[in-house]
């Protein structure tokens, strides 16, 4: 491989790395027992362009770079003044399944210092070649920004990648670089250079952006917000803009292009608040420079090393024993081809006001994949899409992110803050909307540091006595150690009781205090959750209430109530809340796999669930359930699928059972075989009929056929067509797509990129196994309308091909592969295509 020659200069920082003193001999999982009864050792290590340096250099062997290192000062221990950078308090990380002692940060002091300039030594540097500059740090910021406009102007690379830290784009030195490397036989191409910033940097310069609510919301601020700050203009027209929001994602901005940013981010994950692992910047740093000038490339190995640098830690270096950068366990095999998902943010509609979201742009059909989630589960079927975990509750909806995102954090906020009072939070939603579930795993998410212990209570019957009681309980609690986390379920009682428990309510929401014996008393820190049942008669809207929406149907003044919340979560469950709620089946879906596995797992193998279509096709899409998950939990728990090995329809309940929990009607019209919409449904099967007559007249090789086809009923144009025939062809059109779902793909109206796959014909092996299917769909049909053995004769209903596919002869599977391989023209003439999603790697 030939080699390309980088140039790392820039600051340099030192971490004075402070750490358990552990004699070198002892095993790690004695180390790790006995490193808090132990003095503590120091060591120093080079940080930012020194790290970046050694990155590349671990990785020039598999990528054939060589590369040169920028000088360092000796970072004597007695000179914490003059070179540290930072100090930084570190732990043994817990037990894993590494035998190899490593570090985690603890704490980390950054030390106020201006930077100083490091370059490779120009003698050392082969400067006629230099392909590619690293360049770090602030120029504004260099105690002395000469000798980096000197090593520019000697080095002349081709390209320039540049780790801006604050102050951002000042100084001389990015007056000189921003319009691209001034390379010797030309004008500086601008394409050339690519600056790396961190979020926080541009949070700190005045951008409003907001974190870890959801992936679109930081995108959207970042597309309506980057420009607010009129100094940062030129950031904004930069051709290669990489913002990294942590470890989780980063937008590339082309500010010199027309085109839409760039979102990368970690399906699975949201940008954290605190990263307790530093040297993440230059590990993203040293990948980009990998991979740059292909900048999709560059990104995807720069948060591979950021990640594996922050799931390291430190290690021990081999020569002294002491912590140090990870730097080959960092590069040794490093690749872009991790789980990355990627989006492109529309910049023109957003501006305009309009939101968008990622489930929809990088998924396919709703229906298809609430089918998946529950059958193959939510990580195959949403594993590119943004899903947000609150302990075992699954979001996909943006809006319900973000609501439960910040009532988390406000959670989080206040617990943390060691405030003596009580957090109270309001669960809101029709009955069986999951509240329960919500506000369990909500507790579960910001109780992870404190020891809980839980108390439920129910509106309808509790009385002041009773709520006394609960807050010595929660007092005792708090001096034992413990978050005591309160449900008060039926909240919606507390609204027409008498004024007095209401009264009792809002005094410990509103001062942490109640009244005993006529003695006022702290009730101490602990999270209230109020579980409130909503119904339409209870307010028509579908957003957060507001204190006059329930004032409007409650006897007393519930603002008492509303007003005093800390946080309110508005909860959707498993019905339809208007024509616009095209997720309701998303919700449902990931509820019923849950209950399955929970109740029947032996339905599960290798990860499926086996389930027939027309019954899962019925308990996702009925429109709504009398008592929402509830009612779906009825059915469930009711059906007879105990030693079975699928869920079919002869395990459902009996018709009048069901309908104690869904309108029984309308559930059985789902159950049977769903049907595509009358205007598509019609035009597919005119399609497919004349894909039919086209393969019989191919067919008809002697006079003999050609007179049989002439006078055949099924051979008549469409309109003229025997309603039996028609309706034949109709179901035929119907069963496209369970045909598509067999061969993982679904049909969509749209053109679609990336992570879609077009598919523009099946494969032979494919084609083999869907003509199978249109033979079974033809003989299920047949059976069930009453026709049987015989000459054909409709009059009659009598055909010749009731028969098992490996009976029929070849012309007539020639007739049933015909069918299926015209789907994708028909499809394509009806204006539909066909996708399946990318496959992992």
């Amino acid at each position: 491989m030939p080699s390309r020659a980088i140039c790392v200069g820039g600051a340099v920082s030192y971490e004075y790395l402070i750490f358990p003193a552990i004699p070198a001999d002892t095993d790690a999982e004695h180390q790790r027992a006995h490193q808090h009864h132990e003095s503590s050792r120091l060591t120093i290590r080079a940080g930012s362009a020194a790290f970046v340096a050694r990155l590349l250099h671990a990785a020039a062997p598999q990528w054939g770079l060589d590369v040169s290192s920028p000088a360092l000062q000796h970072p004597a221990s007695n000179c914490l003044t003059h070179n540290a950078s930072s100090i930084v308090d570190l732990a043994v990380k817990k037990p894993s399944h590494q035998t190899s002692l490593r570090w985690e940060v603890v704490q980390l002091r950054d030390i106020d210092r201006r930077p100083i300039w490091h370059s490779p030594p120009l003698e050392q540097a082969p400067i006629s070649g230099v392909s590619t500059v690293v360049l770090t740090g602030s120029g504004d910021a260099f105690q002395d920004v000469e000798p980096a406009l000197d090593f520019l102007q000697k080095v002349k690379p081709k390209f320039i990648i540049h780790y801006m830290t604050r102050p951002l784009a000042k100084g001389r030195l990015w007056n000189i670089i921003r319009n691209g490397p001034m390379i010797s036989d030309g004008p500086p191409d601008p394409e050339h250079l690519a600056v790396i910033i961190d979020a926080d940097d541009l949070r700190a310069e005045g951008i409003n952006l907001s974190r870890s609510l959801s992936w679109e919301a930081t995108a959207e601020d970042f597309v309506l917000n980057l420009g607010s700050n009129g100094r940062l203009d030129t950031l904004v027209t930069c051709p290669n803009l990489i913002v990294r929001f942590g470890n989780e994602g980063v937008i590339h901005h082309r500010g010199r292009d027309a085109v839409d940013p760039k979102l990368y981010f970690q399906p699975r994950q949201m940008e954290k608040t605190s990263d307790h692992m530093i040297g993440t910047a230059s590990a993203f740093v040293a990948g980009f420079a990998i991979g740059f000038p292909n900048g999709d490339k560059g990104i995807r190995l720069g948060l591979a090393a950021a990640q594996r640098l922050t799931d390291t830690g430190f290690e021990q270096n081999t020569i002294d024993q002491s912590p140090d950068y990870p730097v080959h366990s960092i590069m040794e095999q490093l690749d872009s081809r991790q789980k990355i998902s990627t989006v492109s943010v529309p910049s023109s509609r957003i501006s305009s006001g309009d939101s968008f979201t990622i489930f929809d742009t990088l998924t396919g059909d709703v229906s298809e994949v609430a089918r998946q989630i529950v059958t193959a589960g939510p990580d195959k079927a949403l594993s590119r899409c943004s899903v947000r975990c609150f302990g075992d509750l699954q979001s996909v909806d943006r809006t319900e992110q973000e609501s439960l995102g910040s009532i988390v954090d406000t959670m989080n906020e206040r617990l943390e803050s060691g405030i003596p009072a009580p957090t109270c939070i309001g669960m809101i939603g029709p009955v069986g909307s999951g509240k329960k579930f919500v506000a369990k795993n909500l507790s579960e998410q910001v109780g992870q540091k404190w020891p809980v212990r839980r108390l439920t209570y129910n509106a309808r019957v509790v009385g002041v006595d009773d709520l006394t009681n609960a807050c010595h309980t929660i007092r005792d609690n708090a001096a034992d150690g413990f978050l005591t986390v309160v449900s008060f379920e039926n909240c919606e009682a507390l609204l027409q009781t008498q004024r007095t428990l209401l009264d009792e309510f809002v005094s410990i929401m509103r001062h942490g205090a109640f009244k005993d014996g006529g003695q006022e008393r702290k009730v101490g820190r602990s999270l209230l959750m109020f579980l409130v049942n909503r119904d339409t008669s209870f307010t028509e809207s579908t957003s957060t209430p507001t204190s006059s929406a329930f004032s409007a149907q409650s006897r007393v003044d519930d603002a008492h109530l509303l007003d005093n919340l800390h946080g309110v979560v508005e909860l959707s469950g498993t019905n339809s809340t208007g024509p616009d709620d095209r997720l309701f089946p998303i919700r449902r879906a990931l509820m019923l796999r849950q209950l399955l596995r929970e109740r029947h797992p032996h339905l599960e193998v290798n990860g499926t669930i086996k389930i027939e279509d027309s019954v899962l096709h019925a308990l996702l899409f009925v429109p709504s359930y009398k008592h929402g998950l509830r009612s779906l939990e009825k059915i469930v728990s009711t059906s007879r699928l105990s030693g079975r090995t699928k869920f079919d329809v002869s395990s459902l309940p009996p018709e009048e059972q069901i309908a104690l929990h869904v309108d029984g009607r309308t559930f059985m019209s789902y159950l049977r075989s769903p049907r595509l919409p009358p205007a598509l449904r019609e035009t597919l099967a005119e399609g497919l009929f004349e894909s039919y007559k086209k393969q019989r007249i191919l067919m008809a090789t002697t006079p003999e056929r050609k007179k049989e086809i002439a006078s055949d009923p099924a051979m008549a144009d469409w309109d003229e067509l025997s309603g039996i025939y028609k309706e034949s062809t109709r179901a035929q059109a119907d069963d496209i797509p369970r045909k598509l779902r067999a061969v993982r793909c679904f049909m969509l109206r749209e053109k679609r990129g990336d992570p879609l796959v077009p598919i523009p014909g099946f494969t032979e092996t494919e084609l083999d196994m869907l003509s199978e299917m249109e033979h079974e769909r033809f003989n299920a049909e047949r059976l069930q309308r009453q026709w049987k053995m015989g000459p054909r004769d409709s009059k009659q209903r009598t055909t010749p091909f009731l028969v098992p596919w490996r009976d029929l002869t070849q012309e007539w599977k020639d007739v049933d592969r015909v069918m299926v391989e015209c789907v994708p023209s028909v499809l394509a003439a009806a204006g539909y295509y066909i996708y399946r999603m990318k496959e992992e790697d």
